[in-house]
């Protein structure tokens, strides 16, 4: 029988129910607005800009803004992907990004703000010196080490991943929960969870080049790579017996097949030790090596050191600083970037091929 009871059970019931989905929507929401794009970058090649990042879960799209030189950010597109290349950019111009993600469903959430990434559009050449260490940068303190991590399943030569424009959200979730027991021996060819060193600077060579992916890769024998890309054009080969300095940009391969490696030189010390990215066990992280004489705690351990425990806090306390050895110093051969004249593939308009590895990394972590 229909009482007046149970007519109130009903309505509290109703109301019980409707005041639980309105607190779910409300935590929903409150969770996308907690987020934000991770992993973003901004490349120039040429005149064209890629700019992508990392998704953000329940995202119906991005907002992109653009700020050129001192002007106010302006939202310059929208997209439902990750990333957009920008084009017709002025040669010679600093462009500035960052992102935000939004939800829409009859109104607009949206999630909090990327950090912000800058690229400058080169005046010649594909690229320039500073947009390729930038982009060198990008996957430190959130890619691990893989073996084969950027080749193709056949092990031949560059994959997907290594063709691809921006970071794998892939790189930075398998990287989450590891710990400072990471053993790379245990996730050999896990090829899509991180990075190997040539795979690395694979990865790094080709966001300057390109800005879509699948195109001819740059993934080759660690020990032979710094001469394949020399090959290409790109710059000059120096033979590990003739090298006489190291300049930000040069990327160094092993003369020793045995125990093939490769890095990137972020710059030089006044003590002759050197800043240097690459992808070592355990990840993608900034190193220094000790100096011509051996001497382990050399100015560009210190910076290695300290730079990578105060933008990389977390990663650095499960993965501290290790000084480099003298092989790094006599047992790699260089591959220098053509920088002038016609030849020029990346330019250096920041001069930093003529600064030290102090002022490089101050300039990079403004």
């Amino acid at each position: 029988m229909y009482t007046k009871r149970s007519h109130v059970l009903l309505l509290s019931g109703i109301i019980w129910i409707m005041v639980n989905i309105f607190s779910m929507n409300c935590y929903a929401k409150t969770a996308f607005q907690k987020q934000k794009p991770l992993g973003i970058m901004a490349t120039a090649v040429e005149n064209k800009i890629a700019v992508s990042w990392e998704p953000v879960a329940g995202a119906s799209g991005y907002q992109i803004f653009e700020a050129v030189e001192d002007d106010d950010y302006l939202e310059c597109k929208k997209v439902t992907s990750c990333q957009a290349v920008l084009t017709e950019k002025e040669p010679g111009k600093e462009y500035y990004y960052y992102v935000r993600a939004y939800q829409e469903n009859g109104t607009y959430i949206y999630s909090k703000p990327s950090d912000k990434a800058s690229t400058t559009v080169p005046v010649s050449g594909k690229s320039t010196v500073k947009n390729f260490l930038n982009t060198a940068i990008s996957p430190v303190g959130a890619t691990m080490y893989v073996w084969g991590g950027g080749w193709n399943k056949a092990d031949t030569g560059a994959g997907p991943d290594a063709k691809r424009i921006g970071l794998s959200p892939k790189w930075r979730q398998f990287a989450k929960n590891k710990k400072s027991s990471y053993n790379y021996k245990n996730y050999r060819y896990q090829i899509n969870n991180g990075l190997d060193c040539s795979g690395y600077v694979g990865w790094t060579v080709y966001n300057v080049m390109n800005t879509s992916k699948n195109k001819k890769g740059y993934v080759y024998s660690a020990s032979k790579q710094a001469k394949k890309l020399a090959g290409l054009g790109f710059g000059k080969y120096t033979s590990a017996k003739n090298v006489k300095n190291y300049k930000a940009g040069d990327i160094m391969s092993s003369t020793c097949k045995c125990c093939g490696h490769v890095w990137i030189v972020v710059g030089q010390c006044s003590d002759g030790s050197v800043v240097l990215v690459h992808s070592s066990p355990s990840g993608v992280q900034l190193a220094g090596t000790v100096t011509p004489k051996g001497k382990k705690n050399s100015q560009a351990f210190k910076l290695s050191k300290k730079y990578m425990k105060k933008y990389y806090g977390e990663w650095y306390k499960k993965y501290p600083a290790a000084v480099k050895g003298k092989a790094y110093l006599s047992h790699y051969g260089q591959m220098r970037w053509y920088t002038t004249g016609d030849k020029a593939v990346l330019s250096d308009p920041d001069g930093y091929r003529n600064m030290s590895a102090e002022q490089v990394l101050k300039d990079l972590f403004p």
